[in-house]
């Protein structure tokens, strides 16, 4: 591996472990997670929506917590780091500015990645467990409050006797056991008799939650950005501002004048965040168009790029 790229993993490891052993990223994903199963149980109405409560209840949890977990990891890894003087520890190294901006960079959205994996199992399983006819799925609600309890008991008895991380065991285990519980209810119907894999299962919210994911992902450089120069407040309240305007973009550009440079300027300064919002494809019954995935994924990788440069140039530039 060539030193430079081996700088760059190391960065982005240290980063990463630093991440996921401060509680509040184990607390987000936890919370997310028992909302996102939960809210559909406590439905009091029938009306034929169970399954679109469920699906558009665990894609605005994942896009509203996903945001807060993205400006909270941008500014923990860097405004506290360059508060602390423990960035200008590291740069004093043959670590240059830009490599350790593209570090953090990729920190956080390891982070956001591995947020997204628990939201798409945890949706899979909401889905799944939405009452029909106010009945509810026994098997599918044991599965479930042992893919939350058993990683949170494994984390405690490895921290208790070989001295692990609590938060950061509990969070890889969470992933792993939300997902082995999605794919174990899978072999079973609502009645807990087994059935063709995946009968009962609507995979689509995985593309849908992939989705969500590339928007937080993109928000995370946002968030980056802003916190080479803004503390921890600041950086949350521009990133919910741009969340919602984000989402009603199109709207706002509508109903400008009719003046090609200025919807030029807002269509170039907001971030079109409707293009990562599947909820209403899903509810229409078909499957996500694949020609809508790779746009907002070129969308995403053109936008997040133009908000690194920013970013890279703001760090530079930032004195300590």
């Amino acid at each position: 591996m060539p030193p430079s790229l081996s700088k760059f993993a190391t960065l982005t490891r240290l980063s990463v472990t630093e991440l996921v052993r401060q509680p509040i990223c184990l607390l987000l994903t936890l919370g997310a997670t028992v909302l996102t199963i939960t809210v559909p149980l406590a439905t009091a109405h029938q009306i034929g929506q169970q399954s679109n409560l469920a699906r558009d209840s665990a894609l605005a949890f994942q896009f509203v917590i996903g945001m807060l977990l993205a400006a909270h990891a941008s500014c923990s890894t860097l405004t506290a780091e360059i508060r602390s003087n423990t960035a200008l520890t590291v740069l004093s190294k043959p670590v240059g500015r830009d490599m350790l901006f593209a570090a953090k960079f990729a920190a956080v959205a390891a982070v956001v990645l591995l947020f997204g994996l628990c939201s798409a199992a945890a949706g899979l399983l909401a889905d799944r467990l939405a009452p029909r006819f106010f009945e509810f799925d026994a098997l599918g609600l044991t599965l479930a409050a042992a893919a939350i309890g058993a990683p949170l008991a494994a984390a405690g008895a490895a921290n208790a006797f070989r001295g692990a991380r609590f938060s950061s065991t509990a969070l890889a285990a969470l992933a792993f056991s939300l997902w082995a519980a999605a794919l174990t209810l899978a072999f079973f119907d609502r009645e807990g008799n087994p059935a063709r894999f995946g009968a009962d299962m609507d995979w689509r919210l995985i593309p849908a939650a992939a989705l969500v994911t590339l928007a937080l992902v993109l928000l995370s450089a946002l968030a980056l950005s802003l916190a080479t120069r803004l503390p921890a407040a600041p950086t949350a309240a521009i990133l919910a501002t741009a969340l919602f305007a984000g989402l009603i973009s199109s709207y706002l550009i509508a109903i400008l004048p009719r003046v090609a440079a200025a919807r030029f300027a807002l269509r170039a300064a907001l971030p079109d965040l409707q293009s990562f919002w599947p909820a209403d494809d899903l509810a229409a019954g078909g499957p996500l168009d694949p020609n809508a995935l790779l746009r907002a994924s070129l969308y995403a990788t053109l936008y997040t790029g133009g908000l690194l440069c920013f970013g890279t140039l703001s760090f530079r530039r930032r004195q300590f």
